[in-house]
């Protein structure tokens, strides 16, 4: 596999969570979302589909932490090197995010393509929608 390979629009089927031995869907068991990468650049935005609409379009205090929590999204500049035997080594320096506990960090990825199915899964990391230290396991379709 090559970085070429991963440049496209990639649609989530699941994100789970685990933090202890405990697995977690943070944005429950079919998440909505993409991830788009060029050649230097990701961009990902996941939302958790049962989140509640807001009442009018100025979210009161309880809505906006809600939101928060209903979502993750955040793009920077990537990097690729292969790394057996898990694959490709994607790190990731995000310049910018939902919650700025993830700006400014690394984000680190190992990446296997099989089809049009993408796999990421990544050391101990924050996860924004928890604050948790968990391993992040991500799968995608391709999208375009």
């Amino acid at each position: 596999m090559t970085g070429d390979q991963l440049v496209g629009t990639w649609k989530v089927v699941t994100l789970k969570t685990t933090s202890g031995g405990k697995v977690t869907y943070p944005l429950g068991g079919r998440p909505e979302g993409f991830v788009s990468m060029t050649p230097t650049r990701l961009w990902l935005l996941f939302v958790d589909p049962a989140r509640k609409a807001p009442a009018t379009p100025r979210l009161t205090d309880a809505e906006a932490v809600a939101a928060m929590k209903a979502h993750v999204g955040w793009t920077g500049k990537y990097t690729i090197e292969d790394h057996p035997p898990e694959g490709l080594k994607l790190t990731a320096r995000v310049d910018t995010a939902s919650s700025h506990a993830i700006t400014g960090n690394d984000r680190v990825y190992f990446v296997r393509l099989d089809g049009d199915r993408l796999t990421m899964k990544s050391p101990d990391t924050i996860v924004p929608m928890t604050g948790l230290s968990s391993v992040v396991e991500i799968e995608l379709m391709k999208a375009d």
